[in-house]
């Protein structure tokens, strides 16, 4: 088998080698790209990035993806080889910046114990797939991971992953303004999207300031609408709800509790933490511990399976 690396790809790439990259495609990949196309965005890349760093290799579950920006932060490149260094995803995209940033008034921590990896966030769609909707776009997915695995055991059952029943903490003081519960857990790789966020529960913390947390587990919810919470305070516990493909939390801060119409805000967490895709991130008591990944780092650790919950039918 042909060992694929960082360098090999993005030099592919940056030379619009399109016969080569297609040729790595896996089969199903091939299937469902076409080759024309393939040559049209190589193209088009290239033709407005600058130079490229790798920013992020990201090994879990057998999978690898590695991300590189432009030193401009206006383009960026997002590869995902499965087990046998074939190509299941390929992205070039031109970043998107926001220059009205809304922040929460209040501080957070996330709403987990122990260490959990952040598997969505951040301020582009190469690390925060919910960027592309104004109700999502300042989520987070977290994850928790041990020795590369996101399980251990039988990937199709939610009790062989290493997250699923853990404590979900309040992010912060507030009061409960809604929650639903009683829909059932997925089979892990199968999706509810008729009820996509699952379980969830909805927080009011100040006026226009409320917190979401879904993909909880059916009747583990210790608590009431209507019920005053304190950060850290223990609220439920982590499911396979919804339109999710394996247990997980979904987080966000918002300016409204109807999800139709709402805006996230741009969390501001205690100790001015700002996770991203890959960090690890722990909560301890009043603070959140971040461990950052720096890009020349062989320890890199995420997703290679793509969680998918977008909060809509």
């Amino acid at each position: 088998m042909e060992t694929i690396n960082a360098k090999i790809i993005i030099n592919k790439i940056e030379n619009s080698d399109a016969n080569w990259l297609y040729d790595h495609f896996s089969d199903y990949f091939q299937e469902v790209s076409s080759y024309k196309e393939l040559k049209k965005l190589l193209s088009a890349y290239n033709s407005i990035r600058g130079t490229n760093r790798l920013y992020k290799h990201l090994h879990i579950n057998r999978q690898d993806e590695y991300i590189w920006f432009d030193t401009d932060m206006e383009t960026g490149v997002s590869v995902i080889l499965n087990k046998y260094q074939e190509i299941i995803g390929l992205a070039l995209i031109p970043i998107k910046h926001s220059h009205t940033i809304k922040y929460s008034k209040y501080s957070y921590t996330i709403p987990l114990q122990e260490d959990w990896l952040v598997y969505s966030g951040g301020d582009n769609e190469l690390l925060n797939y919910h960027y592309g909707y104004k109700n999502q776009r300042n989520g987070f997915d977290f994850v928790k991971i041990k020795e590369g695995f996101t399980y251990m055991g039988d990937a199709s059952r939610c009790e062989d992953y290493f997250g699923y029943g853990e404590p979900i903490l309040a992010p912060a003081n507030g009061v409960v303004e809604k929650i639903v519960d009683n829909i059932p857990d997925c089979i892990p790789g199968e999706y509810n999207t008729k009820y996509p966020k699952g379980n969830y529960i909805i927080i009011k913390h100040a006026r226009n300031e409320y917190s979401m947390i879904a993909h909880i587990k059916p009747n583990s919810f210790k608590i009431e609408e209507g019920d005053t919470l304190m950060r850290g305070q223990h609220i439920a516990n982590v499911g396979n709800s919804g339109n999710s493909s394996e247990p997980h939390v979904h987080f966000q801060v918002m300016n409204k509790k109807d999800m139709k119409v709402t805006q996230t805000l741009k969390v501001k967490f205690l100790n001015n933490a700002s996770p991203v895709k890959g960090d690890i991130v722990t909560y301890t008591g009043d603070n959140v511990l971040l461990e950052a990944e720096n890009h020349l780092s062989s320890f890199v650790k995420n997703i290679g399976i793509t969680i998918r919950h977008k909060f809509k039918s």
